[in-house]
């Protein structure tokens, strides 16, 4: 009986501390480019923490290694699809792409090869992560305002002004009305939105320039091994990375 009581505690002491420590270190993108057609757009996946004072530090180490697990791909104006090459740099891993028209680039980024999170050494359950990340470059206007969802988990949005309209999906289909996202401001403040039936909400930007980080989870509850470990549920996390300049 005293196992099972200790064991159930440390079960809520980890979920009461993971979202501190997710918070502080995360997987990012940055994207950099002059906005003009054929001219390099360099993106850098990087892997950081965020201090008190809300500055992005980036780290290297294990964590770096496996960002490059990463499989980053770019959505064209036109819908074209097309691979992009990941290369390890001293605090980061990059590529790069040329904008041969206008309209919107999305940036995509799936890593579904991560270790499993094993807890049993403190009696906690073991997850097996899965990450996607988002972005988008535009050049000139964005004619599309309802792009098709290209990954399991995906957020697309629009910019209407210091107005931030997105959507949620999953698996091809608007997220259910009720569903919870996290949206982190450049100093790092954390806001909750709720999506309508429509899997809709908004924020505004007001004049705070920096990265803000939409993120939409999803658990999937059913169990299994992975490389010799085995997990009780799978974690399905998207993080949009969104520029304001």
């Amino acid at each position: 009986m005293k196992i099972t009581h200790i064991r159930n505690i440390l079960n809520i002491l980890s979920l009461m501390f993971l979202p501190f420590l997710v918070q502080g270190s995360a997987y990012w993108m940055e994207i950099k480019g002059n906005k003009k057609i054929n001219e390099k757009v360099n993106i850098q996946l990087i892997y950081g923490n965020i201090d008190e004072n809300g500055v992005r530090h980036r780290q290297s180490g294990k964590e770096l290694n496996l960002a490059g697990e990463f499989k980053f791909s770019l959505i064209t104006p036109n819908g074209k699809k097309e691979i992009l090459q990941l290369v390890k740099k001293e605090n980061c891993w990059e590529t790069d792409f040329t904008p041969s028209q206008q309209g919107l680039y999305r940036i995509l980024g799936l890593n579904n090869t991560h270790p499993v999170v094993d807890r049993s050494a403190i009696g906690g359950e073991n997850i097996l992560p899965v990450d996607y990340l988002c972005g988008a470059y535009l050049i000139g206007d964005q004619k599309d305002k309802y792009l098709k969802p290209q990954q399991f988990l995906d957020i697309n949005l629009l910019k209407e002004g210091n107005k931030i309209l997105f959507t949620a999906f999953r698996n091809g289909e608007s997220e259910k009305a009720g569903t919870k996202i996290r949206i982190f401001n450049p100093e790092n403040w954390e806001k909750e939105l709720t999506l309508s039936d429509k899997g809709e909400a908004s924020f505004n930007v007001n004049q705070l320039k920096g990265m803000y980080n939409i993120r939409l989870d999803w658990v999937d509850k059913r169990s299994g091994n992975y490389q010799g470990t085995s997990y009780t549920s799978i974690r399905h996390r998207c993080n949009y990375c969104l520029f304001i300049d």
